[in-house]
């Protein structure tokens, strides 16, 4: 299936963007970033072509997820989590999942769904000046799928 052509039409912007924490919207977010890849090797032998045999079927690594926001955005945030904690404190032990949803009619929507992840570090830096105050997440997570579609294997037991 060919993309779409389109003449004067909305395309994608950051305001098509909604961000929900398992169930949650949350809108205070300026920035998120996330990435996967699969390192397949090629294998050689021997031969006067000295072409590869073939490939490995390959290691699947996502990127950890950088998610920033304004500072009483990132709070409600950790706050959220924090309360399916069973202290209700430790916000770094609480597993969750993203679901990055894009939509602009007539465009179909898009979904990506991050899943197993938890926060392995937090940032803040303050300056003097009119901006307001941001922080900024950093997520490790287990995969990342898009409509559904995967850079993985999926053909046996996917990842969380």
């Amino acid at each position: 299936m060919a993309d779409q052509i389109r003449v004067n039409g909305n395309q994608l912007s950051w305001g098509s963007i909604r961000l929900v924490l398992d169930t949650e919207t949350f809108t205070g977010f300026t920035g998120i970033s996330y990435a996967d890849k699969r390192e397949r090797v090629k294998a050689w032998g021997m031969g006067r072509h000295q072409a590869p045999r073939g490939r490995s079927s390959g290691k699947y690594t996502p990127d950890p997820v950088k998610l920033t926001g304004w500072k009483d955005s990132v709070q409600a945030f950790i706050a959220a989590l924090a309360q399916r904690a069973p202290d209700q404190s430790s916000y770094g032990n609480v597993e969750f999942t993203i679901s990055v949803l894009y939509s602009e009619p007539p465009l179909p929507p898009t979904q990506v769904l991050i899943t197993g992840c938890v926060i392995v570090g937090q940032s803040s830096s303050e300056e003097e000046g009119a901006d307001p105050l941001k922080e900024e997440l950093e997520i490790d997570c287990m995969a990342i799928r898009r409509n559904g579609l995967t850079l993985f294997d999926n053909t046996e037991l996917a990842p969380v």
